[in-house]
């Protein structure tokens, strides 16, 4: 081996191991403060007098929303509605959802057909949705989102003992595969890096994020923002959101909890996707920030690339 790629590797090495080591205390917070945050237990006779508003948009959902939907009308929670919002889908979203209808008389359902100038598709269809409902509390969530039974009671429990404003949860997978396992929680930490749970969770601080899979507000809070409105064109319209209400100076809390589940990821591609979003949100197109995130997986992706480098320059 020549010298110089000798020294590059050891050098290189060493910089991935104080790396490691500088992140290592992040990761070991942020597992603390998920195995601390647990949802309370809840009677249901003495918060069943807020009425909650599902709201779910949904475009091309045939194969989640009615599995979705069924799974919130199992909550033992029974004062709420829910809100089916068909966002121009090409399947048959649109027959599930009036099915659904049908058969449960706390379900409504809208569908759009066309897309106002100036709005994206999700931000439109929630703002309609949250247009048409009746619960001062309002409970944004996805079409391929599966809620416990007593999920709905706890976070409503939760909400209210905490006088919040705002409540966003982070779901687990209905099912960890390699992307799951291998992949995600090494792009959660890079995302953590700029804004962890005990930051995003301190009044104090401007950190904010949220997941678009479980956001309750109460309709005071909603309202205070300018609805969605006033984040018709954003992309990332969760974080958009969370950063809304913290602007406003309103209490934010996020949590991770598993009685809250979402599907794996299909591929790779979709699990680019979704980090692509979460990222150009979360680090706000920062060129700075998006170069400190790199750096950080860069020791570890490095030595990697050095070690194949070495293995080929061996075989010739």
């Amino acid at each position: 081996m020549p010298t110089w790629l000798f020294i590059s590797t050891f050098i290189l090495l060493a910089v991935m191991i104080l790396e490691i080591a500088r992140l290592t205390p992040l990761l070991l917070k942020e597992l603390r403060f998920e195995a601390d945050f647990t949802l309370p237990p809840a009677s249901v006779s003495k918060i069943e007098t807020n009425k909650i508003s599902v709201i779910i948009p949904a475009k091309d959902e045939a194969s989640n929303i009615q599995a979705t939907v069924e799974s919130i009308l199992c909550s033992t929670y029974k004062n709420l509605e829910i809100v089916l919002i068909d966002d121009r889908s090409q399947d048959n979203t649109w027959a599930l959802m009036e099915f659904l209808r049908e058969s449960d008389m706390r379900v409504k359902t809208v569908k759009i057909e066309t897309l106002p100038l100036g709005w994206t598709g999700k931000t439109h269809a929630m703002s309609v949705g949250a247009d048409i409902a009746t619960g001062n509390i309002l409970l944004f969530t996805d079409a391929d989102a599966f809620f416990s039974h007593d999920l709905v009671a706890r976070a409503l429990s939760f909400f209210l003992l905490n006088m919040l404003d705002m409540f966003s949860l982070i779901p687990g997978f209905r099912k960890w595969g390699f992307l799951e396992k291998a992949i995600y929680p090494h792009m959660a930490l890079g995302i953590s890096y700029f804004f962890s749970m005990t930051s995003i969770n301190d009044r104090e601080s401007t950190a904010a994020v949220a997941s678009g899979c479980f956001i309750m507000m109460s309709e005071k809070a909603y309202h205070k923002v300018g609805t969605w409105r006033s984040l018709r064109n954003q992309v990332t319209e969760d974080i958009a959101m969370a950063k809304a209400v913290k602007c406003a100076g309103m209490k934010l809390s996020v949590g991770r909890s598993d009685l809250i589940q979402t599907k794996p990821f299909c591929n790779i591609l979709e699990l680019v996707r979704f980090w692509r979003r979460t990222f150009y949100g979360g680090l706000e197109n920062s060129p700075i920030k998006i170069i400190r995130l790199w750096l950080n997986y860069s020791p570890l992706l490095i030595p990697f690339g050095l070690l194949v480098l070495m293995s080929l320059k061996m075989e010739i």
